[in-house]
């Protein structure tokens, strides 16, 4: 079932956010919201997360209006990841993961509610410290907890407010790949508001580019553009294709190679 977003409009106070975005994504599909600071990113997910309403507009996953479900049910077909830590930092690792079960436990958790936060927690490598309490892990750590938190829940739809920018290098790519495996093999569809575009064209399906609240690109990462990026992001950038990868970096990184290779030529017959 595709995720079919109309007409979405926000505003802060009578600052326009988003002004009507129209995105549809099919099932299974890994989605970067790309855009510069203010543009919309983090917003949109809140919105999907039902944590801001909109003034106009309407999200369906199939025939189901998303924005329109009992909290409970939105909970068991969205799951959202902040960009920090909101769980109390009393509970532990286990104790945190088991939350994502909350949709779905009756009076107490069952063997299959162990069994799958069992399987977020060996997920995300977080193994070791699943009897820690949240005050005790890092940043990163904190932020593999509240991802998988959200596996636990068994979404439809995952979103994730730029959960990398506290992971080391190491933990960032995990993630991702993590992610892709996750929308690959199990159908789910994830979006992903992230600022590193190489990051996004190495692991996405598929690109929404917003600018000043508008869909400024949309499509597979092959719709990436020179033009469009430099206009967006107010920096002269290059799109350079390698092998079917694509790096995205400034332009005035192409003179500082050339530099390098006059510098080599002189040293060289010096």
């Amino acid at each position: 079932m595709s995720l079919k977003i109309s007409g979405i409009e926000f505003s802060h106070g009578s600052t326009p956010i988003l002004k009507g975005i129209d995105i549809e994504v099919e099932r299974g599909t890994f989605v970067a919201l790309l855009g510069p600071n203010g543009a919309g990113k983090s917003t949109l997910a809140k919105i999907l997360a039902r944590i801001y309403e909109p003034a106009r507009g309407s999200v369906r996953v199939g025939l189901r209006d998303l924005l329109g479900l009992k909290r409970q049910e939105h909970a068991r077909v969205v799951a959202y990841v902040p960009q920090s830590a909101e769980v109390p930092f009393e509970l532990t690792v286990a104790e945190s993961v088991m939350l994502g079960r909350t949709p779905y436990i009756g009076l107490r958790p069952t063997a299959k509610d162990h069994a799958i936060v069992d399987a977020a927690i060996g997920r995300l490598g977080l193994g070791e410290f699943r009897e820690r309490r949240l005050s005790q892990l890092s940043g990163g750590q904190a932020q593999r907890v509240l991802i998988a938190r959200a596996l636990a829940q068994e979404p439809e739809i995952l979103l994730l407010d730029e959960p990398t920018s506290a992971l080391d290098l190491r933990y960032q790519v995990e993630t991702m790949q993590l992610i892709r495996d996750l929308t690959a093999s199990e159908g789910v569809t994830a979006l992903i508001a992230i600022h590193d575009l190489n990051m996004a064209a190495a692991y996405c399906d598929k690109i929404v580019l917003l600018a000043e609240g508008q869909v400024a690109l949309d499509g597979p990462t092959s719709v990436l553009d020179a033009e469009v990026l430099s206009q967006v992001y107010g920096l002269d950038v290059e799109v350079i294709w390698r092998e079917g990868y694509c790096e995205i970096r400034p332009a005035s990184m192409r003179r500082l190679e050339e530099l390098d290779c006059e510098l080599s030529d002189l040293l060289e017959f010096a």
